[in-house]
């Protein structure tokens, strides 16, 4: 691979995107650990919310590590000043959708095509304010 695109994948610029990973120490591996989840979003300047997504090892899922990655993403979300999360879940991805679900956001659910499109602001009544900053009304 390039070097070029290989620096795509290495080199994060931490104001528009942010990624972290949920690692666990090798068993009898004193030094050697394991990924066992990624969190990551992108951010919407214009919006100033970011796509929000992750993903846990299935061994490791049910065992509230999608909670924990959604729970620091938040953290590190909010102390970037964005104002909320969007995301596509499968319908039918429903352990997905709980974590979304119960990590307390004002989420709003439309559908299409087997997904849905999730729009969860950290605080309330901010779709309007954005909505018309997008816009650019007043």
């Amino acid at each position: 691979m390039p070097h070029d695109r290989l620096q795509e994948f290495v080199i994060i610029d931490y104001t528009k995107q942010m990624v972290i990973l949920a690692v666990v120490k090798e068993e009898g591996e004193e030094e050697k650990e394991k990924i066992i989840g990624i969190g990551q979003y992108y951010v919407d300047e214009v919006t100033h919310t970011a796509d929000v997504a992750f993903a846990v090892r299935d061994v490791c899922q049910g065992k509230g590590m999608g909670t924990e990655l959604l729970s620091y993403l938040t953290y590190l979300a909010k102390k970037q000043s964005l104002l909320g999360f969007t995301a596509e879940v499968l319908m039918d991805n429903k352990p997905m959708l709980r974590v979304f679900e119960k990590a307390g956001f004002n989420v709003e659910k439309s559908s299409a095509e087997g997904i849905y499109e999730l729009k969860m602001l950290f605080w309330k009544g901010l779709w309007p304010v954005l909505l018309r900053r997008v816009l650019g009304g007043s």
